[in-house]
């Protein structure tokens, strides 16, 4: 799965476009894992900014939390794109309820005409939908256990190292330049084990992918 940050000489018929928020740790680890799953055809595209909508921010060009939902409108009238990938904190769900009701009611306040929502792990589902008259998939992962996608990460730098690290940006960055090394690399180079344990869910999802492209 090829990572990509623009549309420019690429089918859009075999592109997916991930979705993050103000996620810039989320993109490093997609563009990691992409390039780990590159036995295919299939590109996954991670922009650095999409089009303002509604509430987005007008400093960065993108959304936070589950507003982030509301730009898939824009790809599906602007470039007909089928497939999407979207990231979200646990911070940022209801979870009183339970993460897929969440997942769905969030999905219907934005305008979608939900279908199916099928459940890939714990915290990963596929919500099959409409967007007016256009058909798409939304592949969906919740990060983090109680907070956020960084306590994957350390996680992963506990399996990887053995070194019990807490999980803020700040301590992770400084784990990684005592290891000489950054977010991307430590990614790209983990044991597929490893990668399993601390990304479950995102590992589930890639899998998914691939097998309903």
């Amino acid at each position: 799965m090829k990572p990509a940050n623009d549309l420019k000489e690429i089918d859009i018929d075999s592109v997916t476009v991930a979705l993050t928020g103000d996620g810039s740790w989320e993109r490093v680890v997609l563009k990691a894992l992409a390039e780990r799953h590159d036995g295919n055809e299939l590109v996954l595209l991670i922009p650095i900014a999409v089009a303002l909508l509604g509430r987005g921010n007008r400093k960065t060009g993108r959304f936070s939390g589950l507003s982030a939902l509301q730009s898939i409108k824009t790809y599906v009238d602007k470039y007909r794109i089928r497939r999407y990938l979207f990231l979200i904190d646990i911070e940022h769900i209801n979870n009183e309820e339970g993460i897929k009701p969440a997942l769905e009611a969030s999905a219907r306040e934005h305008g979608f005409d939900l279908q199916r929502v099928e459940v890939i792990r714990n915290q990963a589902f596929l919500i099959r939908c409409r967007v007016g008259s256009h058909e798409i998939m939304v592949h969906t992962v919740v990060s983090g256990r109680n907070k956020c996608i960084e306590e994957n990460i350390s996680t992963l730098i506990s399996l990887e190292w053995r070194i019990d690290v807490e999980p803020s940006k700040c301590a992770i960055r400084k784990i990684l330049k005592q290891k000489g090394t950054d977010l991307l690399s430590l990614v790209r180079t983990a044991s597929s084990y490893n990668i399993g344990q601390a990304l479950p869910d995102l590992t589930a999802t890639f899998e998914s992918m691939e097998n309903t492209h």
